[in-house]
C-alpha cells in the first residue's frame, strides 16, 4: 500500500515538479496532507505539525495546475463529473483530493489528503461506547457522535471503531462512505480494513445510502461521516426509529458548540447517548467522552 500510495502521489504532480521531488525525501510514513495553490510553493504536512513544510523553492503556475488536473482525471473529466461536482476526486490507494477555484474553470487549489489507517487508535474509546460487553450478550453500542474541527482525526477514529466493532461481534455494519474516505474504495473494492461484517456504500449521499441500507441489508449499525446537511437529521432519526445503532461524526469545536447545534433543526430529533470530542495538541490526540446529557465520563488517549 505504501509503495502504491507513493507512486500515485508522485504522478499527480506536473513533470517539472516531479524532477525536483526526485532529489528530496518528500514521502514519509507520517505524511498526512499536501496543499497545492497556484502562485505558491507546495506545502507538505507531516504528523501533528500544522504549519507544513515547503521543501521546493518554486511556485506553482496555472499551467502546472491544469496539467495536474488532467492527470487527476485520467484525461477524462466526464468520467469523474459526479465527484467533481461535489468538490473532490477519489484516487487509488485511498487518496482524496479536494478541489477549489473559479466556478466552471479548472481548479487552481488542491488539498491532497493521504489516508492513514491507524489500527488500534479506537481501542481505549470503544469500552465506553458498548452497552453490554459480556460474552453471552449481543454486542450493542450507544448511539455515538464523534466531534472535532476539520483535520483533527475524527474520520480516522471512526474508521477504526468500525473495524473494532466488527471484530467485537456486531453482525452487520453499513458504512455510508459518501466521499470515499472511510473504506477508500477503488473500483468498488475497499482499500482500508473495516472488518469482515461491514458493507460499504461508496459515493452514495447519506439519504439514499441510509435508506437503501436499512431497507435491503438489515444493518445492526449504521456508520456515517460528517453529518450536518439539511436532510441528515431526518434520515438518521428514521434509522434510529428502525432500531439501527448509529455511529457518526460531525464538525464542531467542542461539546458546548454541539449543545448549541443540538437545539436546532435538523438535529433536534437525534438522541446521541455518547459524545466523543477529539482534541489535538503537540503531544498527540486525546478523546473526551461524554454522556448524551453533557456529563463527562473520562479522557483517554
Amino acid at each position: 500500500m505504501v509503495r502504491e500510495q507513493k507512486d500515485e502521489l508522485y504522478h499527480i504532480f506536473p513533470r517539472r515538479i516531479r524532477e525536483m521531488l526526485r532529489d528530496f525525501p518528500w514521502y514519509r510514513e507520517d505524511l498526512e496532507e499536501i496543499r497545492l495553490r497556484v502562485g505558491q510553493t507546495p506545502r507538505f504536512f507531516y504528523g501533528n505539525a500544522r504549519g507544513g513544510e515547503t521543501p521546493l523553492d518554486t511556485a506553482l503556475t496555472a499551467d502546472d495546475m491544469r496539467e495536474m488536473y488532467e492527470y487527476l482525471c485520467g484525461y477524462s473529466k466526464y468520467a469523474y463529473s459526479g465527484q467533481i461536482r461535489q468538490g473532490f476526486l477519489a484516487l487509488e490507494g485511498g487518496i482524496r483530493v479536494g478541489l477549489a477555484g473559479q466556478e466552471n474553470s479548472d481548479p487552481m487549489f488542491y488539498n491532497i489528503r493521504v489516508p492513514r489507517q491507524k489500527k488500534g487508535c479506537g481501542e481505549n474509546v470503544l469500552p465506553y461506547l458498548l452497552k453490554d460487553a459480556r460474552p453471552e450478550t449481543t454486542v450493542r453500542i450507544y448511539h455515538t457522535l464523534i466531534l472535532s474541527p476539520p483535520g483533527a482525526g475524527k474520520t480516522t477514529l471512526l474508521r477504526d471503531l468500525i473495524r473494532l466493532l466488527s471484530l467485537a461481534g456486531i453482525g452487520n455494519i453499513a458504512v455510508i462512505d459518501e466521499r470515499y474516505e472511510l473504506a477508500a474504495c477503488h473500483g468498488g473494492v475497499p482499500q482500508n480494513d473495516l472488518g469482515a461484517t461491514t458493507d460499504v456504500y461508496a459515493g452514495f449521499d447519506k439519504e439514499r445510502g441510509c435508506m437503501q441500507a436499512v431497507r435491503t441489508m438489515g444493518p445492526q449499525l449504521l456508520a456515517v461521516d460528517e453529518i450536518g446537511g439539511s436532510g441528515d437529521g431526518e434520515i438518521l432519526s428514521y434509522a434510529m426509529r428502525c432500531g439501527v445503532q448509529l455511529l457518526a461524526t460531525m464538525h464542531g469545536a467542542d461539546i458546548e458548540g454541539y449543545a448549541w447545534q443540538r437545539k436546532r433543526a435538523p438535529f433536534a430529533e437525534l438522541d446521541f447517548e455518547r459524545i466523543v470530542e477529539v482534541e489535538v495538541s503537540s503531544r498527540g490526540r486525546r478523546y473526551r467522552i461524554f454522556e448524551g446529557t453533557g456529563k463527562e465520563l473520562c479522557v483517554v488517549s
